[in-house]
């Protein structure tokens, strides 16, 4: 199916064929130059192929000639588009030039002539273009007739319906085989069984929406089988129906399945009578399957008979497509995602082995979870390859899937690309080529939807219509469409981007064939097919370094029209590098280039060829390191975007984005009036280029920053900026110097540039920074900026006062910072209104040194001492407010009425205030002093529904008052550094306290004693010193989470954590730097507990005896020197890790890991540092183990051979500090990595190697007494890296060779080792070699008798003290190259021309 062309693509590229060959400017241009004919005779060749290509795309399938014709006329057709671009590059440049003004003409003219390259040479070389062209349509033309090619009507014919057409659906679904919907289907059931009141003169439609192949069908099955469903509802009814939306057909089979005695009736009127008579006083439920339509008339033509219907029924809704919901939809639709991994693998075996999971069949197991996650939650396509494996158990056939395409599959086996086809064929034509085109991007690449946008732009898919005024807004309707239709979805890793789903990804590769393509690594390793000479859009992956062979496969494709480094504007913190050369050499290659992101390269400057590409209108250099453009850049005439710096005449889009150093802007940017994006001008020195240069840029819009205003000298400059009349700014920024407020800064000048500046009233978001003024200007007094939601004023030093902003009506944030000299807010700040800041959402103060005062409204009246300390309530009830840093504002505790947080801290400068915890209702970050909010929480005065306390830094507060249980909604109470409290109320903790922090309060000796009576989840007591016990009272049956740290003197655990009637939630325990703690609570663990921490409890001698009966998952011991042993006993047949470290006394593990039912979960085991453990359990540890490290275990026995009976589950083994080892058993048949570190007891390995077959990675370090590597090393096929380092007394590789499937090899500090393995060469898969202070007498690397493997791509060699001629020559393309410290060393011999990086170091010769 992959690469079918036809109306798929090319009926759009028709189309815009025709509309350029009609644009008037290029028709005028070709009667000046006498090719007018030869258009007309393309215009209307263009316009008899258009209509036939229905008719061939359907025909492809079947005559193969019409395949190649199709494949012809595609190439065809971007040779015209070539061509015509030529035309029209070639009349703007003659435009120009006659629009220059008389004075100087000629002067200009000779300039342009020779800057702007004439786009052909001659006219008779253009017309010898034009004929060539014609003779070419003429013949393809003619053709079209031999193949008996004819005009179809319509979309698709009824032979192409009935090869798409999918079988229908019904209402039965198997239940049990549904995984990983409840929660979707309760949903559904829960609006079906609601019923809605303002609903009931019409019928309430329930869309489910999502990606074909979602499961949208299963859930309206489920739902529609429900039995409390079945029981509500009268009548019920399922129709599929698909793409065909007949009214006539839906209504008759609606009708069929309620009255099965309905005659065969093919009249509208009529059965929409005696349906609505059916349906009239009944309450049904009725479910309309894969719907496609979005008119209007027919669908409320077809739901006019259910009105009839009883109050409370409802119509179920299944679509791909957003916008049929929003034709159809009365209530919310209901979004379908994709199933976890889990549910997914449940399906998947399901289908393929009847069974829930790989118990029967392990072999399977890994490469069947592999093919799971290319599903990617997707259950069609984990059913159809579930399907395709039902009854085969070989895992040949299980890779064989896991390596195909899905377009590779056979159609009659797998529905996957079927059924996602379908909704690329009701796709509109111009989006068809849209979608295709993100076929160059790889699986799971985050796609930005403004860089889309622009590239569709650029490549000339943007048809022209009347709504739309801007190819940008068009381009953002089209991608919406998509986004709509479930071809695209929001990244769950970055919400302001999107990714294709796995298999829309496919389908756009299959549709795409070879016209689009991506370039990855995997092709430099021979492992992907080149690029076709067809193809025209590509893009490829970034690497460090990029020599002239990483665009080699490009040097065939003549016409590349796109070429894009990937990953795009992804801010990374290591540059890649591509030279001048390189760069140079690729654009000669690549001339029709419309366009090119080499975005993420460390590029600082481009070649003059850059200025050969004159089709080109996208180009991205953002985090470059662009110093300058070269001025052929100049030629670069059709250029719309250009993303870093500098210009042209069509520029559209000037990105500039973090050009830190950037001082000023290029010269005459005034004159690119076709501007729309400016993200940064910067005023530069000397009133140069002053901000009159923003004069006639009236389309700018989005986000403007004006930075450097100190340096805007004229105040002319100010008024001509002309902001005021640039209506498409929604966001700007004006900046002055932050670092400079002295003598030669004008006060008086500042202020009137800012008055000039007034922006647009379209206004949204305004920021003003370092301002020097006393005042802001008159017009942010004036309310006449009606949308504005964000206003931040910061660091505006030597303002004195705030404007009226009161009157702003939309806005919802306003943050000001860093107002030095503002002592008081008066009554201008509300703007003469009762009730200002209606919207307001978020008011942050911060860093006002020496703010005193805030006016309140209500408070005229009264003597103006008594403004102090009042906190006005006019504010909106939602409003966040955040204060901070403002040391000499106080307020009074009455104007804390709508409030939802509170944070108390103390009122000194030399206590940091910490952040504000955002709230539910509201929020206040509050300063106050002690002796009022005691009086507040005294007299019930606190805000009834506080949800948050923090109370800090008070030096004087003893015990806390009894109101705080007063407090009915408080959910969240932290104290903290408040020395002398000792203890909590007698009246007890709020009601709905859920979490209780207690830390630092050095005198605290008693906890709250019936704490039991509240809602608490979280308890966590850290640093009080003084607290000995807990209360005798059970805790909380909500507690969730305990965490005792620091408490030096605690020497009991609260008994309360076993509950008599088992109701206890715990299932988090830490207990960290208590000292005197000796045991656990007789009582023991509660049931639940899930995580028990111990860490740093010196005086620890038991662990609670009954942790056998919980559901315990994670053990941590650490630093407990008196623990010697653990309970007698199992362990929890839960357990899934233990971590036991630095328990210099502890003797024994637990005998307990090995249970005698088999049913230990056990997987990781670690432990370090344990100096006095002698030996393992005698019954072995479990067999579902998967990872073990021992470290610092110097008495431990070494490692007996039925340490892991029939274990096939351990993969990875750490062995590190551990001196007993002498040996290693051969039970280790499953381990995949195997590091053994200052193992000074290892001499040497079994004498029949290793036995792990499935051995991936193999580090051995520091083993100072190993004579020799494993034997038998060849049989090592699975392993690909391998490090030997500090190993003096191995002396030689192992005769029998080396492990054949290497990929890096590391050899170091083994000076004992003289030569290297002769059979270096046979290592066919080594591509990193690291050699380092071996091979010491070597003077020639390498010899005659040790060549280096062809495949190797990176070679570092340090320390080797005789080396004197190194030579790569054998390497077929190495890529990186390290010398380091080897002081003998004269010759390189010659590079490679493959070579990407070449570090030379401390080699004196």
């Amino acid at each position: 199916m992959a690469g079918v062309v036809g109306e798929a693509v090319l009926s759009g590229f028709i189309q815009k064929l025709v509309d350029m060959v009609t644009s008037p400017e290029l028709w005028k241009y070709a009667c000046k130059e006498q090719v007018d004919s030869e258009l007309k005779r393309w215009k209307n060749i263009l316009i008899k192929i258009y209509v036939v290509l229905n008719d061939a795309e359907e025909k492809q399938m079947t005559n193969p000639l019409v395949k190649i014709w199709l494949d012809e006329l595609r190439d065809l057709a971007y040779d015209v588009e070539d061509i015509l671009d030529d035309f029209a590059t070639e009349a703007l440049r003659s435009s120009l030039i006659m629009a220059q003004p008389q004075q100087g003409t000629s002067k200009v003219r000779a300039m342009l002539s020779s800057l702007i390259p004439s786009a052909s040479t001659s006219n008779s070389s253009m017309r010898s273009k034009t004929e060539e062209i014609t003779a070419r349509l003429q013949d393809i033309s003619a053709q079209k007739n031999d193949l008996d090619l004819r005009e179809i009507a319509g979309g698709w014919s009824d032979r192409k319906r009935k090869r798409a057409q999918i079988l229908p659906t019904t209402s039965l679904v198997v239940e049990s085989h549904v995984y990983g919907r409840e929660t979707d289907k309760a949903a559904i059931v829960d609006m079906l069984l609601k019923h809605d009141p303002s609903s009931d003169d019409e019928v309430s439609v329930i869309p489910i929406v999502g990606l074909g192949g979602i499961g949208k069908t299963t859930l309206a099955q489920l739902a529609f089988n429900d039995d409390e469903v079945k029981g509500r509802f009268d009548l019920r009814a399922w129709v599929c129906v698909s793409d065909d939306f007949d009214v006539l057909r839906i209504t008759k089979t609606i009708l069929q399945s309620v009255d099965p005695d309905t005659r065969d009736v093919n009249d509208l009127n009529l059965l929409q009578v005696k349906l609505k008579q059916k349906f009239s006083g009944q309450k049904f439920l009725l479910v309309l399957d894969d719907v496609w339509n979005e008119n209007c008339h027919e669908w409320d033509t077809l739901c006019m008979p259910m009105r009839a219907g009883a109050p409370g029924s409802k119509l179920i809704v299944t679509t791909r497509n957003e916008g049929v919901a929003a034709v159809t939809r009365t209530c919310p639709a209901c979004p379908l995602r994709e199933l976890s991994n889990n549910d997914c693998l449940s399906l998947f075996t399901q289908q393929a082995l009847r069974t829930r999971n790989f118990d029967a069949h392990p072999h399977l197991k890994e490469v069947g979870e592999e093919i799971v996650r290319r599903c990617k939650g997707l259950p069609l396509a984990a059913k159809a390859l579930g399907g395709m494996l039902r009854n085969q158990l070989s895992r040949d056939a299980w890779a064989n899937i896991l390596a195909s395409r899905i377009w590779d599959l056979p159609e009659d086996k797998s529905h996957i690309l079927p059924a996602l086809m379908l909704s690329y064929h009701h796709l509109p034509s111009h989006l068809k080529q849209c979608f295709a085109y993100c076929s160059m991007f790889p699986k799971d690449y985050e796609l930005n939807k403004d860089d889309l946008v622009l590239f569709w732009m650029a490549e000339g898919f943007l048809q022209k219509t009347k709504e739309a005024a801007r190819p940008e807004d068009l381009g953002s309707k089209y991608f919406d469409d998509l986004f709509s239709r479930s071809f695209f979805q929001h990244s769950s890793r970055n919400s302001s981007r999107y990714v294709m789903h796995d298999p829309i990804n496919d389908l756009a590769q299959s549709v795409a064939g070879e016209i689009y393509f991506h370039l990855n690594c995997a092709w430099e390793n021979n492992k992907q097919s080149t690029v076709s000479e067809k193809t025209h859009h590509s893009s490829f992956n970034r690497q460090k370094y990029v020599t002239h062979r990483k665009f080699e496969p490009f040097h065939k494709v003549k016409c590349l029209r796109t070429l894009v480094a990937l990953p795009m504007n992804h801010p990374t913190y290591d540059c890649d590098f591509i030279s001048s050369k390189v760069l140079d050499g690729l654009l000669k290659e690549v001339k029709y280039l419309r366009v090119l992101s080499l975005s993420g390269y460390a590029i600082y400057e481009l070649p003059d060829s850059i200025g050969n590409l004159k089709y080109l209108r996208y180009l991205n250099l953002s985090e470059s390191f662009i110093r300058r453009l070269p001025d052929s850049v100049c030629h670069l005439y059709n250029l719309q975007a250009l993303i870093l710096s500098y210009y042209l005449i069509n520029l559209r889009h000037l990105h500039i984005f973090d050009t830190w150093n950037l001082q000023e802007m290029p010269s005459q940017i005034g004159n690119l009036t076709n501007l729309q994006t400016l993200s940064k001008f910067v005023v530069g020195e000397g009133n140069n280029l002053g901000l009159r240069e923003l004069k006639n840029l009236f389309d700018l819009r989005g986000q403007l920053s004006i930075l450097g205003l100190h340096n805007g000298m004229n105040i002319r400059d100010g008024r001509d900026a002309n902001l005021e009349s640039k209506h498409g700014i929604e966001e700007l920024t004006m900046e002055w110097s932050d670092d400079d407020f002295g003598a030669s800064r004008n006060e008086m000048h500042e202020r009137h540039v800012l008055e000039q500046l007034r922006p647009h009233r379209n206004l949204k978001k305004l920021t003003i920074a370092s301002y020097g003024g006393s005042e802001f200007p008159s017009w942010m007094k004036d309310p006449s900026f009606p949308i504005m939601t964000h206003l931040i004023l910061e660091d505006c030093k030597r303002c004195t006062s705030l404007p009226a902003l009161g009157q702003l009506s939309s806005l919802k944030v306003l943050h000001i910072k860093g107002m030095s000299e503002i002592r008081t807010i008066n009554e201008e700040f509300y703007g003469g209104i009762m009730k200002p800041f209606p919207s307001l959402e978020s008011l942050k103060f911060e860093k006002m040194a020496e703010w005193e005062y805030w006016f309140c409204l209500d408070a005229v009246n009264e003597d103006c001492w008594k403004l102090r300390k009042q906190l006005p309530n006019c504010l909106p009830s939602q409003v966040k407010l955040d204060i901070s840093c403002c040391p000499n504002l106080g307020f009074a505790s009455s104007r804390f009425a709508s409030l939802g947080e509170v944070s108390l801290e103390a009122c000194d400068e030399r206590v940091r205030i910490s952040e504000v915890i955002s709230g539910v209702v509201g929020g206040l970050h509050a300063v106050m002093r002690w002796s009022e909010w005691l009086v507040l929480l005294e007299e019930q005065r606190l805000p009834c529904n506080l949800k948050m306390l923090s109370i800090q830094d008070d030096a004087n507060l003893e015990n806390l008052p009894n109101g705080l249980q007063t407090l009915t909604c408080l959910e969240q109470l932290k104290i903290k550094r408040c020395p002398k409290l000792q203890s909590f109320p007698e009246t007890g903790l709020p009601p709905m306290l859920r979490s209780l922090k207690v830390i630092n309060c050095e005198n605290l000796k008693l906890l709250p004693h019936n704490y039991n009576s509240c809602a608490l989840e979280f308890l966590d007591i850290t640093s009080c010193p003084s607290l000995r016990c807990f209360p005798n009272c059970e805790l909380p049956t909500t507690l969730k989470s305990i965490c005792i740290k620091d408490c030096e003197n605690l020497e009991s655990l609260p008994e309360g954590m076993m509950h008599h009637d088992s109701t206890c939630c715990l299932e988090e325990l830490k207990i960290k730097g208590c000292p005197r703690l000796e045991s656990f609570p007789d009582t023991g663990l509660p049931p639940l507990l899930r995580r028990l921490v111990v860490s740093n409890c010196k005086g620890l001698k038991l662990l609670p005896h009954n942790y056998s009966s919980c559901a315990l998952e994670s053990l941590e011991i650490g630093y407990c020197p008196s623990l010697r042993c653990f309970p007698n006993g199992e362990l929890p047949t839960t357990l899934k890790s233990i971590w036991i470290e630095d328990c210099k006394n502890l003797e024994s593990l637990p005998e307990g890991m090995m249970h005698h039912n088999s049913i230990c979960c056990l997987e990781i085991l670690t432990i370090t540092w344990c100096s006095s453990l002698k030996s393992f359990p005698t019954r072995g540890l479990p067999s579902t183990l998967k990872k073990l490290e021992i470290c610092g275990c110097p008495v431990l026995e070494s490692m007996p051979e039925n340490m892991c009976p029939n274990n096939s589950a351990l993969d990875n083994l750490v062995l590190q500090d551990y001196p007993n080892l002498k040996i290693l058993p051969e039970c280790l048949h499953s381990l995949k990595s195997l590091q053994i570190i200052k193992c000074d007891g290892l001499e040497c390995f079994p004498a029949r190697g290793l036995s792990t077959p499935t051995l991936t990675s193999l580090r051995i370090e520091s083993c100072v007494n190993l004579k020799s590597l494993p034997h038998q090393m060849r049989d090592l096929k699975s392993l690909r890296d391998l490090t030997i380092s500090f190993c003096p007394g191995v002396e030689s590789f192992t005769e029998d060779g080396m492990p054949p499937n290497l990929i890096s090899l590391d050899i170091c500090y083994c000076e004992n080792l003289k030569k290297p393995i002769s059979a270096f060469h046979a290592l066919t898969s080594l591509s990193s070699l690291n050699i380092e202070n071996v091979f010491p007498d070597m003077v020639s690397f390498p010899d005659e008798e040790c060549l280096l493997p062809i495949s190797l791509t990176s070679l570092r060699i340090a320390g080797m003290e005789s080396l004197a001629y190194l030579s790569l020559q054998n390497l077929i393309s190495p890529r990186s190259l390290n010398v380091i410290d080897c002081p003998n060393l004269r010759s390189l011999g010659s590079m490679p021309a493959t070579l990407e990086k070449l570090e030379i170091r401390d080699c004196p010769y």
